[in-house]
């Protein structure tokens, strides 16, 4: 048995510019350590977009020049290889903040039309929260403080140095607890999950906390927006984000649904409302604020309905639309609409991981899907 630690750095906080890893024994002795370099044919961009926010966010220095990764494949000519390292047996894969780097994996193979490399996963950060019986998350940089492991000679940014330093701070808990990497493993069961086939970042125990939260809540709820529903709504609403892996196709857009279809379905309206924020779109309950007015087939007497009227007869431009198209917009079936589940709100003190915004660019396919691996691509590992 090995175990491999891995990092992945970007180029525009979402493509990726570098894959990083080391590979250790059970002692962690270093068997294998390389940066893998990958030209994301995307800007190279890490801070804030606009001008105004760039003082106080002026990104990241990745560790080298972008003419460095340019020069390399892009990720259809890196693709094999990293599978390789991702799916060999008897290999535990350890990451650090894991579902970042699984979500930048994902979209890679889906922007290049490859299948999604799947793998089980232990998470570091979440073996160190464990331990400390923390629940939020906590930095590298602190657990490596608060385990005295110095990270001075390592070079931030550079995948495999990234890597090297999950790499020890897992080293220092096993240490701290006196466990064996497999003890430690097996002592903290919130570290584990996987990757799936579809490209979903699932961690076990945190999928069996939601589930048994929505049985519960099923077997007791009302499916009406009742007041306690609709602070429940409120809060829901707040927490969602765009889906980096979904093209944005509601993007800086409005939705209402009608107030009689909302008031008797709070499990679907929760559903539609979070897959119009994974689209970069926002549901609201005001008829006056939206863009889309998906309106009652029925004509049963809605309330927003006059203020959507007033706001177009005021100059604002809104669709009305039916459900049926705004399922077929959210690429999302009755069925799944039926089967809707009530939603886990975050609890208090649990933050929500906001993704930086980023600057809206054109839709193309990449060249480099047929020709990534055309002569003349220049192979660099960055060792």
């Amino acid at each position: 048995m090995d175990y491999l630690f891995y990092d992945i750095e970007c180029s525009d906080g979402r493509h990726m510019c570098s894959f990083g890893y080391v590979i250790t024994d059970e002692y962690f002795n270093i068997l294998e350590k390389a940066d893998i370099l990958i030209n994301p044919e995307a800007i190279f961009h890490t801070g804030a977009w606009s001008k105004k926010n760039r003082e106080k966010d002026p990104g990241i220095e990745l560790a080298y020049p972008k003419e460095r990764f340019k020069a390399n494949p892009t990720f259809p000519g890196r693709y094999e290889r990293i599978q390789r390292l991702l799916q060999h047996d008897d290999r535990k894969i350890i990451g650090f903040s894991h579902h970042n780097d699984a979500l930048f994996l994902t979209v890679a193979c889906k922007r290049y039309e490859l299948p999604v490399i799947d793998y089980k996963f232990y998470d570091a950060q979440e073996m160190f929260g464990e331990s400390r019986n923390i629940v939020n998350q906590v930095a590298l940089n602190a657990i490596a403080e608060a385990l005295e492991v110095d990270l001075s000679k390592l070079v931030q940014h550079r995948s495999d140095d990234d890597a090297e330093a999950s790499m020890l701070v897992t080293k220092a808990l096993c240490e701290d607890l006196g466990l064996t990497i497999e003890e430690l493993i097996g002592h903290c069961p919130r570290c584990a999950g996987e990757v799936t086939p579809e490209g979903k970042c699932k961690y076990y125990v945190r999928e069996a906390i939601k589930a048994e939260k929505r049985m519960r809540a099923a077997a007791v709820r009302s499916n009406r927006m009742t007041t306690k529903n609709l602070e429940e709504f409120k809060k829901y609403v707040r927490s969602l984000q765009p889906d980096p892996i979904l093209e944005l196709t509601f993007r800086g857009k409005k939705v209402t649904l009608n107030s009689p279809y909302e008031y008797k379905h709070f499990k679907e309206t929760c559903l539609i409302a979070k897959e119009i924020a994974a689209r970069g779109g926002r549901y609201v309950r005001m008829g006056s604020e939206a863009d889309i007015y998906v309106a009652d087939e029925k004509g049963k007497r809605c309330m927003r309905l006059p203020h959507v009227k007033r706001a177009i007869a005021a100059g604002k431009s809104v669709e009305t639309i039916a459900l049926e198209e705004l399922l077929t917009r959210l690429s999302l079936t009755e069925k799944e609409l039926e089967n809707a589940e009530f939603p886990v709100v975050p609890e208090e003190g649990t933050p929500v991981v906001k993704k930086k915004r980023r600057r809206p660019r054109k839709k193309h396919r990449p060249a480099s899907v047929a020709t990534a691996n055309a002569s003349g691509a220049v192979n660099d590992d960055g060792k």
